[in-house]
């Protein structure tokens, strides 16, 4: 996963428990982020502070791992997210027994 001059931002939860970016196995909290080009990593909160740092006087400052994960449930609440994992009126049907 290269990380220099990319920019990635947080598609919502996960519940993989291998982190993409340092291979960290058993994982409990977790985010999904998405480079520019479109393409998803599962990322442990550790990681993902470091990933997204965020530029602050002149300087790379690091997030917070609560405020990933805090991000993360924002992005995991949105339609777009729902649509792709399955939730929604259209993924529970009612079959008659």
């Amino acid at each position: 996963m290269a990380i220099e001059g990319t920019t990635f931002t947080v598609a919502g939860t996960s519940d993989y428990p291998v982190c993409d970016c340092c291979g960290k196995t058993n994982l409990t909290r977790a985010v999904m982020v998405r480079n520019e080009c479109g393409e998803e990593f599962n990322v442990g909160c550790i990681c993902a502070s470091k990933v997204l740092r965020q530029r602050y006087q002149g300087k790379k400052v690091k997030l917070s791992t609560a405020a990933v994960i805090s991000i993360g449930k924002a992005a995991r609440a949105s339609k777009e997210w729902k649509e792709r994992n399955g939730y929604g009126a259209h993924s529970f049907q009612l079959v008659a027994a």
